[in-house]
């Protein structure tokens, strides 16, 4: 709870830096103030990978039992929705989705778990995929083999290294701010 009173604290600091700079001292100012920000969004970077590694962690830990998942019914829906045309008009783009229900046995016990991930075609009726389930609650379980996070807080990163350039260039004289 304290971090986040600093960060909110920081970035309205780094906010009014910019904003309102000091006049006799503006390009310092509002340097201080692109400084400060890009700082504060690469601590929320950092934040943001850590939690994205340790969710894969405890991704990892939870779902290490596999099993085999059979689609047992297919449910399929149409979905409407008005597409602009180079032209200025406007097409009814139609688009099929095929959400599948698999069936599993674990201890032999027989589960069902309905995916949100959409199948090809009806004709994957029958097929098989492998599940990750949670071995402590088989009732658990995904089609998607846990990844690591490669790309967690990479936004932060860059908005951070975009910050910290005008700060520089302001710092330099670069970078006029009004």
């Amino acid at each position: 709870m304290k971090k986040n009173r600093i960060l909110i604290i920081s970035i309205a600091l780094a906010i009014a830096l910019v904003a309102c700079p000091i006049e006799a001292t503006r390009n310092i100012t509002a340097g201080i103030g692109f400084i400060l920000g890009g700082v504060s969004v690469a601590w929320l970077g950092v934040r943001r990978r850590k939690g994205a590694q340790k969710e894969y962690e405890d991704t990892v830990r939870r779902y290490t039992g596999t099993t085999m998942m059979k689609v047992v019914w297919i449910e399929e829906s149409v979905d409407e929705r008005w597409e602009q045309q180079e032209d200025g008009s406007e097409q009814l783009c139609r688009e099929t989705v095929y959400l599948p229900t698999y069936e599993y046995t674990v201890n032999g016990r027989t589960y069902r778990y309905a995916s949100r991930q959409t199948l090809s075609s009806k004709r994957e009726l029958g097929r098989q995929v492998v599940g990750y389930y949670d071995p402590n609650r088989p009732d658990r379980i995904t089609e998607n083999k846990p990844r690591k996070p490669v790309f967690g807080g990479t936004g932060f990163f860059l908005f951070a290294a975009f910050l910290l350039w005008f700060g520089i260039m302001s710092f330099a004289g670069m970078l006029s701010v009004s």
